[in-house]
């Protein structure tokens, strides 16, 4: 009878580790993905702010003194304007960004397997 007992244990050991190690190759392969997604989201990312940067440099005070010059304003109060445009603008987009962040899922499968197998253990509880 002790025999018996001991074997169950070791067959219960034996399937919680097997299933420790699926669970971990799961969230392992999703942690993988994650990471791909997440290091090319941050690399595009930093080069098109770096363009996009170096871009406007270039840009702004160019459109400033053309619309000053075309307009007869003075170059401050132009640039004032702009300055308020892309703070705005900067506003918008970061609005945006934190809109994008909440709805990001990852380890989705992961997640899932859990629910299931807790829907499973309170299905199959004496």
């Amino acid at each position: 009878m002790m025999d018996l007992e001991v074997s169950r244990l070791k067959s219960l050991l034996r399937a919680l580790a097997l299933y420790a190690e699926a669970r971990g190759r799961l969230l392992q392969l999703e942690a993988q993905e994650a990471g791909v997604k997440f290091t090319m989201m941050i690399v595009l990312a930093a080069l098109a702010a770096g363009l996009l940067l170096c871009g406007w440099l270039l840009a702004v005070p160019a459109i400033v003194w053309l619309i000053s010059h075309t307009q007869g304003w003075p170059w401050w109060k132009v640039a004032l304007g702009a300055a308020g445009a892309h703070l705005f603008l900067g506003l918008i987009f970061l609005l945006r960004l934190r809109s994008l962040l909440r709805r990001l899922q990852v380890f989705e499968e992961t997640f899932k397997q859990f629910q299931r197998d807790r829907e499973w253990l309170s299905g199959n509880s004496p």
